[in-house]
């Protein structure tokens, strides 16, 4: 006789079982299939263009069927809408980037129990952290930037309707990294003048798709590192979106105080990140993002929103006002006194 499998041990089974499809989907996506399933293929086939084993490649294909990610019809498989139009070199909604992104962390979760242990991600010294990874690695930290691109280009637009910029002249994107948010901006205010700041690679990045969108003549960019080096002065607007989190409490506060400085009186500083509730485990995705800085930062952690805000007014800001931009991103906006 069978007994009924208890119903809390098998959520926990299933949270413990669920990297697989993730894994399934990051190996695909880094083996390039999704490129030859846009018409139906074989497993043999795909296997040979990708230069894998068939029968590994069967099983591959079949595992994402599984999931939703693929069709399959008698022994042929092709793409479902999803990785059609996501997932496939070329397409103009590509999004690929983000998912090998992802699959190029997988380390730092493999070595998270040893993490906490230790109280922070092995091999890296804080201060060193951002010149050695990912930038040390030109086709990492290109898959990187554009895989945040892939993330920015849905909450840009919705992040630009949020923010009154009709009386800004100049404004920063700092650590802007492919433009994506300097590009909605300059969309939604003909007369605003952009610099993106970021390390060179990125920088090169974005001006690609500054160049793609026309707007070479109104939004620049200016390299450097913005823990060390001047990001300049006489902004009135400065945006610094998805930065925090990479870094410890020092390096966050002294970014607020450079932001501060660089601003002229009466300018403005919006920070978007995933921020916590003071609960510190809502909303989900900010807690989850959280360990996924622990894991990959040698300090990095969401932080909570009040935290930040009583830093902002530590640096010469007004209080913040809280405005949400996505279920997960939320933004604190502030004026020099």
């Amino acid at each position: 006789m069978t007994a009924t499998p208890e119903p809390a041990f098998m959520e926990l089974l299933d949270l413990a079982k669920s990297f697989r499809p993730a894994k399934i989907l990051m190996v695909a996506t880094d083996l390039g299939v999704f490129d030859h399933l846009e018409e139906l293929n074989s497993a043999p086939e795909v296997a040979a263009r990708v230069k894998a084993d068939p029968r590994a490649m069967d099983i591959l294909l079949n595992g994402l069927t599984a999931i939703g990610v693929l069709i399959k019809e008698g022994e042929r498989f092709r793409n479902g809408p999803a990785a059609s139009r996501f997932l496939v070199h070329g397409k103009e909604d590509y999004r690929g980037a983000i998912i090998r992104h992802l699959h190029h962390t997988w380390w730092g979760w493999s070595e998270l129990g040893q993490t906490v242990v230790r109280g922070k991600a092995p091999d890296y010294k804080s201060e060193q952290w951002l010149e050695r990874h990912p930038w040390s690695e030109k086709d990492w930290m290109r898959e990187f930037i554009w895989g945040m691109h892939a993330i920015a280009q849905d909450l840009a637009p919705k992040a630009a309707a949020k923010l009154d910029l009709s009386q800004v002249r100049h404004l920063l994107d700092l650590g802007g990294g492919p433009g994506t948010y300097a590009i909605a901006f300059a969309q939604a205010n003909p007369h605003l003048k952009v610099t993106v700041f970021d390390f060179p690679g990125p920088c090169e990045i974005a001006q690609e798709n500054i160049a793609r969108h026309g707007f070479m003549a109104r939004i620049g960019t200016r390299a450097g590192n913005f823990l060390k080096d001047s990001i300049g002065s006489g902004y009135d607007f400065i945006w610094a979106s998805q930065i925090l989190h990479s870094h410890d409490e020092a390096q966050c506060q002294l970014i607020i105080r450079k932001c501060v400085e660089a601003l002229t009186v009466g300018g403005r500083l919006a920070i978007q990140d995933f921020f916590l509730n003071d609960d510190g485990y809502t909303p989900v995705e900010a807690a989850l993002f959280s360990v996924h800085m622990l894991a990959v930062t040698p300090g990095g952690r969401s932080y909570r929103h009040r935290e930040v805000r009583e830093w902002m007014t530590a640096a010469g800001l007004s209080t913040a006002a809280h405005i949400v931009t996505s279920p997960q991103t939320s933004v604190l906006l502030a004026q020099k006194k």
